[in-house]
Parts: structure tokens; sequence; C-alpha cells
């Protein structure tokens, strides 16, 4: 184990060299303030684009970045098999941890990778073209080099931990699970703008095929055209758009709601700093996608107080519990009943936000920062 400074027992190199956005980008962001916070015997190096990361270590000791490549998929994959392990070599790091599924075909310490990518893994049809498909499968062979080489194998839910892990074939004693957090604060927090319009029914979350949102549409129109235009609030979905064929079928869907299509609203991408007051202008959050390792918005819906339908996959009851309505997510009908239900208001909906606060409050950065650490020195403390 190599010393980095006084006080300094062990040098963890972070490997986010294949983000851009979206889920990791996130998790990092808050991530690093905590980590550097809770663990000042460890030092972080961080391989990431510079515009994307260098103004959010000022503050952070312990914390440094190391500028990589912004180039395309193709550069990225390059820095990944012939130069992530020769920084990793020159900076004497004692564990190598990916935030992505991939890792070097060898490294000088052991190795620890995050699995969080459902399409890498999963067997279900998503419609990708030629090219994705390929990309996929060359993604899919790096993940399961990553599986054997690794000390370790992170997973943000139990249920990711046991598909995944056993797609991959990857021992149990490998296997840990630590669930994302949240700072619940800034979306209970947050207020709802004089100036903004009425969010009504809301779903966030990037436009894949199995985020299902042709059915959610379908749904809502249901519901409208059951109780009647005036009773039903209007459906937005934020998200950046990562399949644009997807994004046609969903443009599909809305003009089926004839005179309806206007009360629907497609917004893409929105700042995250900015996502919490679109939650504070809704009146009922939907989350029905059919596959997800966590599921990021429906923790901050339920830290937003929103009642909240998902579908029912293993995952989303893992990490909601009894504070969501569950729906079928392939039946438009079951996903209109169930969004009809939990606007009701009464006792049971304050029940189910009770238990939402309640589950909230166990998934806090500082706790994941802490349960990262310790799994940092459990590696370091096998490489001694």
């Amino acid at each position: 184990m190599s010393v980095a400074g006084e006080g300094i027992q062990g040098r963890v190199l972070i490997d986010a060299s294949m983000v851009r956005g979206g889920g990791g980008y996130t998790h990092l962001m808050n991530l690093l303030p905590e980590i550097s916070r809770i663990a000042p015997d460890l030092d972080f190096k961080v391989l990431a684009s510079p515009s994307l990361w260098s103004e959010s270590f000022d503050d952070l000791p312990n914390v440094h970045l190391h500028p990589v490549s912004e180039g395309g998929m193709f550069t990225r994959y390059f820095f990944l098999l012939f130069r992530a392990a020769g920084v990793a070599r020159d900076w004497k790091a004692d564990v190598y941890f990916s935030v992505a599924e991939y890792t070097p075909p060898s490294a000088p310490c052991p190795m620890i990778a995050s699995f969080r990518n459902p399409n890498v893994f999963t067997n279900l049809r998503q419609g990708w073209g030629v090219k994705q498909t390929l990309r996929l499968g060359f993604l899919r062979r790096l993940a399961y080099g990553s599986a054997r080489r690794c000390a370790r194998i992170l997973f943000v839910s139990q249920d990711s931990a046991n598909w995944i892990g056993d797609r991959v074939s990857l021992s149990r004693e490998k296997r840990v699970v630590i669930h994302h957090g949240i700072d619940a604060k800034d979306f209970a927090g947050a207020s709802a703008g004089d100036s903004s319009p009425r969010v009504g029914v809301l779903s966030v979350s990037s436009v894949y095929r199995y985020k299902n949102f042709v059915r959610l549409i379908e749904a809502w129109h249901l519901w409208v055209e059951r109780a009647g235009e005036s009773t039903v609030p209007d459906l937005t979905i934020v998200g950046d758009v990562q399949d644009p064929w997807y994004l046609s079928e969903m443009e599909s869907a809305v003009e089926k709601t004839g005179r309806h299509a206007s009360r629907v609203h497609i917004l893409g991408a929105v700042p995250y700093a900015a996502i919490a007051e679109y939650y504070a202008n809704a009146d009922l959050f939907v989350f029905p996608s059919y596959l997800e390792t966590f599921g990021h918005p429906l923790v901050e819906a339920m830290a937003s107080g929103l009642p909240v339908v998902a579908a029912d996959i293993p995952v989303f009851r893992e990490i909601a519990g009894e504070a969501a309505l569950y729906a079928d997510p392939h039946d438009s009908e079951a996903l209109s009943r169930a969004m009809e239900k939990a606007m009701d208001s009464g006792e049971a909906l304050m029940e189910r936000q009770a238990l939402a606060r309640e589950r909230v409050s166990g998934l806090s950065w500082a706790v994941n920062a802490e349960k990262l650490a310790a799994l940092f020195r459990d590696v370091l403390g096998e490489g001694s």
C-alpha cells in the first residue's frame, strides 16, 4: 500500500473517462465532496473529461483531476484499453475503481467496476439499429472481462446484483450492493416558481425504448377519456433523447390522443440543477420503465413528496416498498387506473408519503460515500 502524503493510507484511481452525463455524472458530482470529507485517509485521482469535472474539485484537497481526451467513443475505448493502466502504474494506485462496467485488460492493483447499465446485460429486444447492436455487443465483452478480472463488482440494487451477477456468472463473494444516494433537502425544500407552468403528471428519464413512455402516453389518454379533460392534469416528460427512433414512436402516440395532444409536453433534456422545480410543480410522478438497475427519478419524486406510480418490477419495489402504487408496465389500462388512484387524496396517500420520507432518509450521499470508502479500504487491506 502506498502513502500519498501525511495521513494518506491509500490511493484510489477513479476512472470516469466514459462518463459524459446521465446517472454516472450525477453520482460522482454528489459523491466526490462526501467521500473527500469522509475518507481523508484516501487520495483520489479522477480520470475524466476536464470540461465536465475541473470546477468540481476546487475545494476537495484529496481529489485530483487527470484530464482525458474529449474525443469520441473510439478515443475513449483506446484510452481504457491501452492507456488507463499506465496512469494507475505511474501514480502507484492501490485500487482502480471504474464508475462504468469496463476496466483495462490488466492493472497494477486490484480493480472494482460498477455494473449499472442494464442495456449491456439484458436479453430484452430494444429495437436497436445495427450500429448500436454492435456497440453493445462490444461493451458486453468488455463487461464480462471486468467481471472476471475485478476484486469486486459494485451494484446499485440487490435486484441488479441478482440478475446481472447471475448473467455474468459472478461469484456471490464478489457482489457488493450500495444503493445510490440523494440530497433529499434539495427536493423536499424546492418550491414551484411563480412563472413556471403546471407540470401535471411528470415522468423523468432519458428517452430509451425500455423507459416505456409510449405506454405512459396511452395510459394518460385513457385516463383523460375516462375521467374527463378538466379532471386530469397535463402530462410532461423530461429527459435527454438517447433513442431518436423511440422518440418518433412517442410523438406518434401523442398524435393519436387527438384533441388532447397539446396537453402532452415532451421537453427533452433539462439541467440537473433545475430538475427539482419540475417535481415541485408536479401533481403526480409516474415511472413506467420496465428495465432499471436503480431508478434515481423514483427517489427524487419520493423526496419531493409526490404521489408515485411505478412499474411493477422487483427493483422498484426494493427501492420504494409500500411508498408507491404499482402497475403492469405493459398494460396501459392498469397503468391508467393506478395513476387515477394515486391522485386520490386521503389517509392512504398520507401513509405512502410518510413511508417515502422514511425510505429516502436512508439514501443519503453521505451513506453512499461511507459504504464506498469502506469497500475501498476492504480491497486495500486484501492487497497489502
